[in-house]
């Protein structure tokens, strides 16, 4: 999560209730098992673990699709023919009031499945893709594109995103198992809406196949099928860039309170990372400006700037800024937004008024949940092992297997995200 990926995870996608159509994507889709929820009522079929839909489009209005190999392309709700042959060369597909254009044909359709065959990868916006898409019309005229892929095959887009091939095979097998766990926590928490993750750094980060090195599908490989339990339940596996020091309480990600993310891990081990202290400069007409593009609106000049609440570890949890027209108070999460993840790392940072700017020092990159990418590399050159770096970072858990998942009732710890 480069992660702040889990930055937040914030999936507003509408509950809808699916039709069947949607699982013929999906060779036995759902088991006829119990899950169980913590605090809920049980349900009655919890889904395969073995898949995973990710929205590699969310908002688009047009995407370009292009296939170099046999495949067909389906109604959506109907899983009629459209289309299909033995090369797709590229085409634009777009919403419009009367259904989908693709190229220069008006389907009068809601959505659209595409499946390639053979070894055959879906070549999205010159990205290739393993698995099957969904391309969705949505109300407001934009296109959700949904990626139906095997979890391992998705994990190997992931890890080649979410951490350095050059890092030690430990530390990537360590990365490999908390990434495969917070996909499937995802997936047994996100069944009443259209997809389990995103494709960008609010869930996992995700390259598909176009994306994956040979260090990271090993590691992935090394350690197919194994997961994260605690107490025997499924937990979201957050984790982070560099912690800068100490790790933090997941109630920053939510309503979250389990032993594996009660913070307070103190971790020097990730002091190598070129992340584990920056500055920014933020001028006063900065801090303006990025108001007023925002919900917010406008504030007018800005005069002060100060964090006004933080969490146990120092990191900020309330910023204050001062304006002509009014005061305002964010977020951590929120105040990072505005000028974006790569650019403000992390909530961690103090504030130096300079006069028209104020200087922000900080440390780490990331939310600081769970566990730390970089203390977890330098752990594995050390010579620990990815069960021993996992129990480190995520206090009284142990290893399982998706396989055993599958088989059994799963109880998941319930949290909500932040909105």
């Amino acid at each position: 999560m480069n992660v702040q990926k889990a930055e937040s995870r914030r999936q507003k996608a509408e509950s809808r209730t699916r039709s069947p159509e949607v699982f013929c994507l999906l060779p036995t889709a759902y088991c006829l098992l119990h899950v169980l929820f913590v605090g809920c009522s049980p349900v009655l079929a919890q889904p395969n673990p073995e898949w995973i839909r990710v929205a590699v489009v969310r908002s688009d209005p047009e995407v370009s699709l292009q296939i170099h190999g046999p495949f067909t392309v389906v109604g959506r709700q109907s899983g009629q023919p459209i289309q299909e042959g033995t090369r797709l060369a590229a085409v634009s597909v777009r919403a419009v009031p009367a259904g989908i254009a693709f190229g220069a044909d008006i389907l009068p359709v809601s959505g659209i499945r595409v499946a390639s065959g053979g070894e055959a990868a879906i070549s999205l916006n010159g990205r290739r893709l393993r698995g099957t898409l969904e391309i969705v019309k949505q109300k407001d005229q934009t296109l959700l594109v949904i990626n139906h892929i095997a979890l391992e095959d998705y994990l190997q887009g992931v890890l080649s995103k979410e951490a350095p091939d050059y890092w030690p095979p430990e530390a990537l097998k360590t990365v490999a198992i908390a990434a495969r766990t917070y996909a499937i926590y995802q997936r047994y928490t996100k069944e009443s809406v259209e997809y389990d993750v995103t494709g960008d750094v609010l869930s996992q980060d995700y390259g598909g196949k176009s994306e994956e090195k040979a260090a990271t599908t090993r590691a992935v490989k090394a350690s197919a099928g194994i997961v994260l339990l605690s107490r025997g339940r499924l937990f979201p596996t957050f984790y982070h860039s560099t912690c800068g020091g100490v790790t933090e309480h997941a109630r920053a990600m939510g309503d979250f309170d389990l032993e594996p993310l009660r913070g307070g891990i103190v971790c020097n081990f990730c002091s190598a990372s070129p992340f584990y202290r920056w500055r920014r400069r933020f001028t006063k007409a900065d801090i303006s400006w990025a108001l007023s593009k925002s919900p917010r609106g406008s504030i007018g000049p800005v005069s002060a700037l100060q964090v006004t609440r933080r969490s146990q570890t120092g990191r900020a949890q309330e910023i204050t800024i001062v304006g002509a027209k009014q005061t305002v108070r964010l977020t951590g999460f929120e105040f990072r937004s505005l000028f974006g993840f790569d650019r403000l790392r992390s909530p961690s940072f103090s504030v130096t008024p300079a006069g028209d700017s104020f200087l922000l020092d900080g440390r780490g990159w990331g939310h600081g949940v769970g566990m730390c990418q970089w203390g977890a590399a330098e752990l594995a050159r050390r010579g620990f092992s990815a069960a021993e770096i996992l129990s480190y970072y995520y206090p009284g858990t142990e290893l399982a297997t998706v396989r055993e998942l599958a088989a059994r009732p799963v109880e998941v710890i319930k949290g909500g995200l932040p909105n």
